[in-house]
């Protein structure tokens, strides 16, 4: 049924005589201006019939999501924002339109979408290092969840970092991070790793985490009672720990022999993100200075070479050693050639409807598409000539959308269903440095967090690419010149963890859509 601007009329009148600014803009005549508009939503739920209102040009979003959420008529009302041309609406409409040059006269169309609830800043932990990569384990050990189900507004952020280490930071005791020496060099990545077997295998077997670096190797390592350790209360110290609570940091039970140059990515199989689907062996992705990807099949006893002894030698005074133990040397399944560059990231499809591709994205300014079941390349896509490819995820429960930071200082949306020779899709803008990391909210779709070296981490919904929803500032003071680079991010649609060159872990209370309203 086709609506007219006469189809609500209660529900303008209640919003204009109740709710309306008294600052209303007028006409020569004193009359408050009117403006067409009408109103559309992607999100399903929050849809009104297509019509056009006649509003005051003073109203703003505050207005805009009154008049939507009295039409929908529900129990709880939701806030929303709105985008007029890809542009957030952040003033009332009358000043858009003189701001913009749009006429008046003409009817504005204007999308809407569930708010975003502002960041929350909930702690800054010290980090003595600069940190290359962060992760919360969404798609990491299934372990990490079973330790945290009575605890559940407590994670075990993994870290690494340029001084060879690697760090365990409980958010129940962030001041007392577990620290051991995992490489000779920097490391460069890491990772929880999803193993099937560490939910059964015994008590003393946790989970698994891998990680990568400039000794270009690649290792697997078995953590055991670390988590009966950091969740601890603040008073009990791993520094000097009593008996009863005896620290054991990671024992290496896999080195993984592959690259000739260093390791700069590696990630793990997602974790299964519903019951239907699979449990999968674990597997793993390595990228190396060598334009080379890796994939790795962790099964025990599936390509795997002779053990070695590992002596878990103590490099660094006041750091957890390795444990000492049997190390297995395992090979590649398969070598992934093709790039001519570095390797940024390589990452498996999240999509289940795609388990057996990856991606994989490099100085080269390509971004490919391999088929894991045979090793073959699937596609190249070719980034603009000014874009090296920094960092790639993709997008949760989407087949075909992919986001990668870069050089040129956008974040490019790729949709992998459009032909192979075609660039990016759509291009995220304001950041003013190179976008180092990117990551996208697991539950909702169209939201993604970019880290930059501007010292400045952004939220953006894809449907806004001209401006972010909000941008946080990652630097250690107020107005200092120097820019701390932000290398690391994730998001666990929860809490959003950024990290960089600061000497700081930031966390902030990220969830998702329905904010509060803003007027």
């Amino acid at each position: 049924m086709s609506l007219t601007e006469t189809t609500y009329p209660s529900v303008l009148e209640s919003l204009v005589n109740g709710d309306a600014p008294t600052t209303a803009s007028t006409t020569a005549t004193g009359e408050e201006r009117q403006i067409a508009i009408r109103l559309t939503t992607q999100d399903a739920p929050y849809e009104i019939p297509a019509t056009k209102f006649l509003v005051p040009a003073s109203w703003r979003r505050f207005h805009l999501s009154q008049l939507i959420n009295k039409v929908l008529n529900k129990d709880e009302s939701t806030p929303f924002d709105f985008l007029i041309n890809q542009t957030l609406l952040r003033s009332s409409l009358g000043a858009y339109c003189a701001q913009s040059g749009v006429s008046e006269e003409v009817t504005l169309e204007i999308e809407y979408l569930p708010s975003t609830l502002p960041p929350q800043l909930e702690s800054t932990i010290p980090s003595q290092d600069w940190v290359s990569d962060i992760s919360l384990g969404v798609n990491g050990s299934v372990v990490i969840w079973t330790l945290l189900r009575n605890l559940s507004d407590q994670k075990a952020i993994l870290t690494s970092s340029y001084a060879g280490t690697l760090s365990y930071i409980s958010t129940l005791n962030p001041s007392n991070p577990l620290t051991f020496h995992g490489h000779d060099l920097s490391v460069l990545s890491c990772c929880y790793v999803h193993n099937p077997a560490g939910q059964l295998s015994s008590r003393a077997e946790s989970g698994w985490i891998a990680s990568g670096g400039m000794d270009r190797v690649a290792r697997v390592w078995s953590y055991s009672v670390i988590a009966a350790n950091i969740f601890k209360a603040p008073s009990t110290s791993l520094t000097n720990p009593t008996p009863s609570s005896e620290v054991t940091a990671p024992s290496t039970l896999y080195t993984l022999s592959l690259h000739t140059g260093p390791v700069s990515s590696i990630r793990a199989r997602p974790f299964p993100s519903s019951s239907s689907e699979i449990m999968t062996t674990p597997h793993l992705l390595t990228g190396g200075w060598d334009g080379v990807v890796g994939v790795w099949d962790l099964t025990k006893g599936v390509n795997e070479g002779d053990a070695i002894e590992d002596d878990g030698q103590e490099r660094k005074k006041k750091r957890r050693r390795a444990a000492p133990g049997t190390v297995v040397n395992k090979t590649p399944v398969s070598a992934l050639l093709g790039h001519t560059g570095k390797i940024s990231r390589a990452i498996f499809s999240s999509s289940f409807l795609t388990s057996s591709q990856a991606y994989s994205a490099s100085y080269d300014r390509t971004l490919r598409t391999w088929d894991l079941s045979t090793a073959q390349l699937l596609t190249t896509r070719t980034a603009p000539s000014s874009s090296v490819l920094l960092d790639l995820a993709q997008l949760s429960q989407s087949t075909n959308l992919l986001i990668t930071g870069s050089t040129d200082r956008s974040i490019g949306v790729w949709d992998t269903r459009e032909d192979a020779s075609s660039h990016i899709s759509i291009s995220l803008t304001g950041h003013t440095g190179p976008v180092s990391s990117v990551v996208g909210h697991p539950k909702e779709s169209l939201l993604i967090a970019s880290g930059s070296y501007d010292s400045t981490v952004k939220i953006w919904d894809v449907r806004s690419p001209k401006q972010a929803l909000f941008s946080l500032d990652m630097s250690r003071e107020e107005g200092q010149e120097t820019k701390d680079r932000v290398l690391a991010l994730d998001w666990d649609g929860e809490q959003l963890v950024a990290a960089g060159e600061g000497a700081k872990v930031a966390v902030w209370r990220v969830s998702g859509s329905k904010g509060v309203e803003a007027h």
